[in-house]
């Protein structure tokens, strides 16, 4: 049934697309025809569940979960991919998954507007942001907004949060597929274990780091610094040399890349690293920055 529902939103799709060129609509139409028929054919009773997660930081954690019984599908590569709306073949995808895993609708909201146009598809969706614990955004003030306005969604930074979604994942896979239960709880514990790990070794990393300025603070993640980092300091020094110090390697810190991983189990855990590597840089660049002007400061009163 869901591979005919999913058919007839991609021919409507095409014909609205292709109108105008009645050639290329029996081509496309043709071939489509072509991929539905082989899918129902080689789409067995048993077929591994189809999941679809909408972030790779979160399709990462499910990779892990899943490794051995089947991957899921990653609907967006980045961020930057959920600003326009869903094409046809994603919004296929949603719609033929036995499960699907996002954050909600401040965030991807392209699938929050596939979702009000097939109201029932929302029976096979997980909305993390509903259940999990979310930092209010910086700066925001409205206490008593929605939730998917007033809070920060990019939860997966914090291990421990993380953890939490772990935990309410393992159990949906093994409602909509029994026959690897043992897998998904190995996999769970193995998860688990890992995900403690690399925070542990975050914390070891970032140990001596102690304080951070708001101005450094705010170029990184909320749930990031709020598990890592002890304590924040505010700007505002009156000392002009400083204040340059702090501006100088604020800059340093905004303008250092970060290629993406590939996605896959490892992705999570690769971002985590990455992230505390560039904190600790961008700090010690500070640092550095800050003993000079105060050499130069001590030079400047002696003379």
């Amino acid at each position: 049934m869901k591979f005919i529902f999913t058919a007839h939103f991609l021919i409507v799709s095409i014909d609205q697309k292709y109108h105008e060129d009645e050639e290329m609509l029996k081509i496309v139409r043709l071939k489509l025809t072509v991929l539905v028929v082989t899918l129902i054919l080689i789409n067995p009773l048993n077929a591994a569940p189809r999941v679809v997660v909408s972030l790779p930081e979160l399709h990462s954690l499910v990779a892990a979960l899943m490794q051995g019984a089947a991957e899921p599908i990653l609907l967006f590569q980045s961020e930057s991919d959920m600003a326009g709306d869903l094409d046809p073949f994603q919004t296929s995808g949603l719609l033929s998954a036995d499960l699907v895993i996002w954050v909600g609708s401040g965030l991807e909201k392209s699938v929050g507007h596939a979702l009000d146009k097939f109201p029932p598809i929302a029976d096979h969706f997980m909305t993390l942001s509903n259940t999990l614990p979310l930092l209010l955004k910086r700066d925001y003030e409205e206490i008593g907004d929605q939730r998917q306005i007033s809070r920060d969604l990019h939860f997966w930074s914090d291990p421990r949060i993380a953890i939490m979604a772990v935990k309410q994942i393992t159990p949906l896979l093994v409602r909509i597929d029994p026959d690897n239960t043992e897998r998904y709880l190995d996999n769970e514990i193995a998860l688990l274990k890992r995900i403690k790990k690399v925070e542990q070794d975050i914390s070891k990393q970032l140990a001596p780091i102690g304080a951070v300025s708001s101005k450094i603070a705010d170029t990184f993640d909320p749930y990031f610094i709020n598990r890592f980092i002890r304590d924040i300091k505010q700007a505002g020094s009156s000392n002009e040399g400083l204040q340059k110090v702090s501006n100088r390697s604020l800059k340093t810190c905004r303008q250092s890349k970060i290629t993406p991983p590939p996605p896959g189990p490892d992705l999570y855990f690769q971002t985590l690293l990455t992230r505390a590597k560039h904190l600790d840089q961008c700090v010690n660049s500070h640092h550095r920055i800050k003993t000079r002007v105060e050499v130069l400061n001590n030079r400047y009163q002696r003379s």
